[in-house]
């Protein structure tokens, strides 16, 4: 049951990955792996009885299939929504991630974020540590504006960016301290309608 006083984000580490099956994609953009794909099965079981008003997911594979394994347990058509800006930190310079068209043939219904701040030319750097503040700034406005009090989001992203995601999230400044992020972990922020920023579950 939702909380109608809350705004809950589930921030959600890609599944198990390698690097072997690129492809025709960038290097930073690996595939997973066979424990991968049963890990997506087990996401998918948690939260498939989870009333979620939004998926949206990083533009790098990895992050997308695991998506696709939440969106596929509930049973529904879902839209899965690409965000390049939610990629991991320190890709390769001018790599945003898979385009839609390339997303749609692991799973149909997805579709580009609708108010999407980045495309082909992202102004946005993936090395330095203000261009990242600055990423994960933006990704956490956006959806705190987008979304309303009793909404919940799943958000699909990396361990690096993640670390400047939560803590931005929380009001405090990234790298402050530190936490474990397994794959497929869930990290539960919850903006309060009195204000108050809650981190409800750390790698759950």
């Amino acid at each position: 049951m939702k909380n109608k006083d809350v705004l809950e984000i589930i921030f959600i580490r890609h599944a198990e990955t390698e690097y072997t099956d690129i492809g025709d994609r960038d290097n930073c953009d690996g595939n997973l792996n066979k424990n991968g794909e049963k890990q997506c099965e087990i996401i998918g079981e948690k939260l498939k009885s989870v009333e979620i008003d939004a998926l949206i997911s990083s533009s790098l594979l990895r992050a997308f299939k695991t998506a696709t394994g939440v969106a596929k347990a509930k049973g529904s058509k879902d839209t899965i929504e690409i965000c390049p800006e939610l990629i991991e930190c320190g890709c390769t310079e001018g790599y945003f991630g898979c385009s839609e068209e390339y997303l749609k043939k692991y799973y149909e219904n997805a579709k580009m974020c609708e108010n999407l701040f980045g495309t082909e030319t992202y102004s946005f750097g993936c090395e330095a540590k203000a261009d990242n503040d600055l990423r994960a700034k933006i990704v956490i406005d956006y959806l705190k504006n987008r979304f309303d009090f009793g909404d919940r989001v799943a958000v699909f992203s990396h361990h690096g960016f993640l670390e400047y995601l939560i803590p931005t999230a929380l009001g405090v400044e990234p790298h402050i301290f530190r936490f474990s992020l397994n794959n497929i972990s869930m990290n539960v922020v919850q903006f309060c309608r009195d204000g108050n920023v809650i981190l409800k579950d750390i790698n759950k």
